[in-house]
């Protein structure tokens, strides 16, 4: 049985770009915006939850117990890309089926390897696609494109607002030693800090920086800011102020 696709989302009723992407779509969204998101989404199933769920990380662990097994979209997710494509060829995949099939392939495998948390690749380069390794274990899965298959570890911290993708990451990596990632394909996103609603009314560099703090404190050396050496020391002047990688020692 495939799993559900769902679209998580909040305030955004005329802008969910993601169900264009994808067969037979599912969007979440609280009790009190339902009506707004059923007049301008006829073509997509609403379903809802309390209103006392506020936030996407208790929203996340809402769905994962509601559905079992999902596969997320952030609402801004507009495209979906081939990092494997050779020069002068279009990245884009074209047609929902064609999505919608490398998201259920990769819900297979994770099914066949019994991995609870799989998902999709931040990179964004074909200079940065290894053919020889696009398959992983080992490596975390990007915030706006990623699925559970729900037991007792999946399970996000609601004491934090942003970064919950590196939480699950690190989270499922501790608990189950596996974390599954193609890095074939990269979910694009419209402009994080310009599209109002979702998480934009929280979204600053201190709430970052809050987040970040609390999952060093959990996590250790295994967070790392951006330019951060092995030694703890800068490489790079350069480096965008808060912003993270995770490196997993096995």
């Amino acid at each position: 049985m495939p799993c559900k696709i769902v679209i998580p989302s909040h305030k955004r009723h005329d802008r969910v770009f993601a169900k264009r992407l994808v067969n037979d779509p599912i969007i979440c969204v609280a009790e009190s915006q339902a009506e707004l998101y059923r007049a301008f989404n006829p073509d997509c199933e609403i379903v809802t939850h309390p209103d006392s769920v506020v936030g996407l990380v208790p929203k996340r662990n809402w769905m994962a117990r509601h559905f079992g097994d999902l596969f997320m979209l952030d609402d801004d997710v507009d495209a979906c890309k081939r990092l494997y494509a050779e020069k002068g060829e279009s990245a884009r995949l074209r047609g929902k089926d064609e999505v919608t099939r490398v998201i259920q392939e990769l819900y297979e495998l994770a099914c066949l390897l019994d991995v609870h948390l799989f998902g999709f690749t931040s990179r964004v380069s074909p200079v940065m696609y290894d053919e020889t390794c696009y398959l992983s274990l080992s490596r975390m899965v990007t915030g706006c494109s990623y699925g559970v298959r729900y037991n007792e570890n999946v399970w996000w911290n609601e004491e934090l607002r942003l970064k919950e993708d590196f939480w699950i990451s690190c989270w499922m990596k501790y608990r189950e030693r596996r974390v599954l990632t193609d890095l074939r394909y990269n979910f694009e996103q419209r402009s994080t800090f310009v599209n109002a609603g979702g998480l934009s009314a929280i979204r600053n560099v201190e709430e970052e920086r809050r987040s970040i703090l609390l999952m060093r404190k959990c996590f250790g050396e295994v967070i790392r800011l951006k330019g951060q050496g092995n030694n703890g020391k800068e490489k790079t002047k350069s480096m965008v102020e808060y912003n993270i990688s995770a490196t997993f020692p096995f």
